[in-house]
This record gives structure tokens, sequence and C-alpha cells, in this order.
């Protein structure tokens, strides 16, 4: 089988090549604000189709190297706007795209996923302890960056608030080892002990027939086989790297195209740069992983929903940030981990508010929609950030 994706993702693919086209035949300084939706549209199929590669890539390398690879890959969007970013010196994007894509995963995705998941089943269930280990993990990932920040306040010296960020980020990245090695394992585990799980499906719903007791099961001890899952089998090795490779690049040449717009367009529009990194950027890098995340809730498996919205968020603060931070010692301008006030208290209420959700192993859509209402807070407060 071919890389499936859903339909009108293929249609957006034209995009990836319109934007090029428009930046070669009038420059992007004369098409800018085009060049800006199209390579922005064109982000969205790009990062789908290396996020379904990576997957794939799994099947051969194993579990671990594909954890890896699907850190690296899976985050392809945020790390190749990051570094086009830094090298324009955009550190304020970079840093808002960091954030805001934390707050997008915890507020926007799990909040839509639980409020139309809910409206549809009702009270949902999930495994309270699961989401309590991801609850620690994004805890851990804030204190990576508010910490610093607050250090910041006594440590004056340019200097060394670069080494403290340089160093924080191997310990993050050391962390997130160690996470990746706990989670193969976890999974591993459940595998060998799926007949757990379907006591506490049965536990959670006992009307449930007994086909959907069998997804269920499938859906909480093997979703890192999401081809079993669906029926298909990966392609050909061969085809799968052809993928990754021409859908990096392309994600590369439209990522440099859109960072290269920010500023015309946001003086265009009278937008923040700021905004752009806090809502847009976080929004299309992501969006494939926040429909499948919708889709998946709507199917009455919220677990995974909150699995994918913890997920993506852990590996943006302990994997992307990091290797963010020590790329730009490359650069002019060096990215550190001590970001704005503003930024800090919305990412620490969106991991909290993810925390408390998740106290109870149980949801409804009115959890769903109060997430939904923080993020439209927050994002009316970045939109008049002043230029």
């Amino acid at each position: 089988m071919g890389m499936l994706m859903p339909r009108w993702l293929y249609y957006l693919l034209g995009m990836a090549v319109v934007a090029p086209a428009l930046a070669l035949i009038w420059g992007p300084q004369q098409a800018s604000l085009a060049i800006f939706i199209c390579s922005t549209l064109a982000l969205i199929p790009l990062a789908a189709l290396i996020g379904r590669a990576t997957e794939d890539l799994e099947h051969y390398v194993g579990p671990i190297a594909g954890g890896l690879l699907n850190a690296t890959f899976g985050n392809a969007p945020e790390l190749i706007i990051g570094v086009f970013a830094l090298h324009d010196g955009l550190i304020s994007v970079v840093q808002a795209s960091l954030t805001g894509s934390i707050i997008s995963n915890s507020l926007l995705v799990l909040g839509s996923s639980l409020a139309l998941g809910g409206w549809r089943w009702g009270r949902q269930y999930f495994s309270a302890r699961d989401a309590g280990q991801y609850s620690a993990m994004m805890l851990l990932a804030v204190a990576g960056l508010l910490i610093p920040s607050t250090g910041s306040l006594v440590i004056h010296d340019p200097g060394r608030l670069q080494a403290v960020s340089v160093a924080i980020a191997v310990v993050l990245l050391v962390i997130y080892a160690l996470y990746l090695i706990a989670h193969v394992f976890h999974v591993r585990t459940e595998r060998r002990n799926p007949k757990r799980h379907v006591q506490t499906v049965k536990l959670l719903d006992p009307l449930a027939e007994e086909e959907e007791e069998e997804e269920a099961v499938k859906a909480i001890t093997g979703h890192l086989d999401r081809r079993e899952r669906d029926g298909q089998q990966p392609p050909k090795l061969w085809l799968t790297l052809a993928v990754l490779l021409v859908a990096t690049l392309g994600t590369a040449w439209n990522s440099e195209l859109l960072v290269g717009t920010i500023e015309p367009v946001t003086h265009l529009l009278g937008w923040s740069p700021i905004f752009v990194g806090l809502v847009i950027i976080p929004i299309v890098g992501n969006a494939a992983e926040h429909s499948s995340a919708v889709y998946i809730a709507l199917r009455d498996h919220v677990d995974l929903s909150m699995a994918i919205a913890a997920g993506s968020s852990i590996q943006v603060a302990t994997f992307v940030a990091p290797v963010l931070v020590l790329a730009s010692i490359f650069f002019a301008q060096p990215l550190s981990l001590v970001f704005p006030l503003l930024e800090l208290v919305v990412l620490g209420v969106a991991v909290l508010l993810y925390s408390v959700v998740s106290l109870d192993g149980e949801s409804s859509w009115l959890a769903g929609a109060q997430l939904v209402t923080v993020y439209l807070i927050a994002c009316i407060v970045f939109f008049f950030i002043p230029g």
C-alpha cells in the first residue's frame, strides 16, 4: 500500500509547488502575502507525509530507533522553521513557535478532541495512570523553560545565561531519551499482558460489544502499530525513504519561504511576528496530527487523543527546543531558554489544565470546551501584542 492520508491533504499538496513557483516568478517581496498563505497551507500535507513515513520506517528499524526518527522527523516543520528563523535572527518567533506548539496541543488539540468526542459519546474514559505520567513529563518540560527564565532575574550576564541554556538543553535531551526508553518498555509490557486492558474496558463500559472491546484493546496496547490496526501493510523501504526525503526537502523549501515572508506580511497586516509564531505556525505544523486526535476521540478512544496532545508537547519541550538551542550556537544570535513572561504564564496554565483534566480518568464535552475557551482567550491577547 502507498502512503495513505485523508483526501483533503492530497488537495493541499499542490500548494507545495505553488509557493516556490510564486517566489521564482514574482519574488518573495512582491508576492509575500500569497507566498505566506501557500507555503503555510503546503506545510500541512508535507508534515502529514513525514509523519506517515516515519511510522512506516519504525516497522523496519524497531521501536527505539523509530521513536528517535519520529522525534526528529515528526517535528520537522518546527525544527526546520526554527533553523531558518534563527538564521534570519527572528529569536522571538522561534521562542513563540515553541511555546505556541505546547499551548496549542494542550489546549486546542486536547480541548477540541474532548469536546467533540464528549458531545458524541457523553462521558469518555481513559487511563488516569498513563495520563498522570504524561502530566509529570509535561510539568518537567515546563520546568526546563520556567527555571532558567526565573534564573535570569539574578543572572544578568548574557554569556552565563547562554551557558545555563546549553547545559539545561543537554539535560532535557537526556531525559527525553530516558522517556523514550521507558515508553518502549511500557508498550512491550502492555502487549505481553493485554487481558488486563480487556478487563479495564469491560469495567469502564459493561455494555460494550465484543468487537468494540477488541478494537479498544488494540488502540490502547498497540498504538505504535497503526498499520496493523488499519489492516494495511507498510510500503517498501525504498518508497518510504523516497517519500521521507521528498517531503523533508519540500518542507525545508516552503519553511524558508514562510520565514522569509513573516516580516513583510506582518507589516502589511499589522500583526506581531510573535502572533505568527504563537498561533499560525503551531496550528499549521501540527494540523494533520490535530485532525488525527479529533478523529480518534470521535471513535471513543480519547486516551489516544490525550497521548497525541501530550506526546507532541513533550517532544517540542524536551527535544525540539534543546536541539534549536544547541544549533543556535552556530548562528549570530544564540537562542536561550529565557522566555517572555506572558508565554510562560499561558504555558503553565495550559499544562496545569491538562493535569487537572486527567486526574480522574474521565472527561466530558464541557471540559473540552473549557480548554478551548482558555486557548481563545490567550489568542486574543496574542493578537493584540504590538507589532
